[in-house]
């Protein structure tokens, strides 16, 4: 792995070089924060306990949460899986969400999406308590991922005020609050869905081309320039193993990117983390 120093300077000045935009490092440094304030929270007899809901065998999000409970272990956070069938009913589900939002012992709830086709996703979210809900989907505490994306760009030093970003996937995960928070910082994105007619004619124009449709190697080498900046929000299954969004030959061509896995997933969760340690501080 590059050291850290090395990357910066790198990214900086030599526009050349293929440079990891490394997850773990900026995880890490997350993570060092929020231990401090775990410790006095529970000074203060409060233990941060999150609780995951999961309908179903997604391999995919199985995989997810396998990693947020390693994550929670390491740092001393209770976690506990509720695992569905994947013909569990409706009210199967929200009878399960309304229980956890009663059990004060819990800070953090998330309903692992997907969800069966066969279930209405937005009733269930709209279910969660928004002050238990940390993957952000009802506003109340920021989205991990699209966090987690600003907050590789900013500790790599990346100049993203001064550059062109294209976004890949309009999403209520990653591209809706993403955008709004480039908007915050009165920064326009180009903004790409499945309806945009000439996707490469789009990212053709990013400085930074951020993806998060969960399509395998959607974006080709010949779909970006050259000293491209590429962030890989996108995971999915490809083949029993778990790829993402960007072409590795897009890497040949990029000045940094995010790899998948090791680049933005790491930092989802501590994003994540942070999350919770709030909601247990306003617990």
């Amino acid at each position: 792995m590059t050291p850290e120093p090395l990357v910066k300077c790198l990214l900086k000045n030599s526009p050349i070089k293929k440079m990891l935009l490394v997850g773990s490092i900026v995880a890490e440094k997350i993570y060092s924060q929020i231990r401090r304030e775990i410790k006095e929270l529970k000074e203060k007899k409060t233990q941060p306990f999150l609780a995951t809901i999961i309908v179903g065998e997604n391999p995919v999000s199985l995989n997810f949460i396998k990693i947020k409970e390693k994550a929670a272990h390491k740092l001393g956070i209770d976690f506990k899986i509720y695992q569905l069938p994947g013909i569990a009913t409706e009210q199967r589900v929200l009878d399960l969400i309304n229980e956890l939002n009663r059990n004060k012992a819990i800070h953090g709830l998330i309903v692992q999406l997907p969800l069966p086709k066969s279930l209405n996703t937005q009733k269930i979210v709209r279910a969660i308590d928004p002050q238990k809900d940390i993957d952000g989907l009802l506003g109340k505490y920021p989205a991990p991922t699209a966090a987690a994306i600003l907050e590789i760009i900013k500790h790599y030093e990346i100049d993203y005020k001064n550059l062109k970003i294209v976004i890949v996937g309009h999403g209520k995960l990653v591209g809706q609050p993403l955008a709004t928070m480039l908007k915050r910082e009165k920064i326009s994105p180009i903004i790409c869905d499945s309806k945009t007619p000439d996707l490469k004619e789009q990212t053709l124009k990013a400085d930074i081309l951020i993806s998060a449709t969960g399509v395998p190697t959607l974006i080709k080498k010949d779909m970006v320039k050259d000293g491209v900046i590429v962030i890989d929000a996108g995971t999915a299954e490809s083949n029993g193993k778990i790829t993402g969004d960007v072409d590795p030959a897009v890497y040949k061509k990029a000045r940094s990117y995010s790899p998948v896995p090791g680049g933005v997933g790491p930092v989802t969760v501590a994003m994540l983390m942070r999350n919770l340690i709030a909601a247990a501080k306003k617990h």
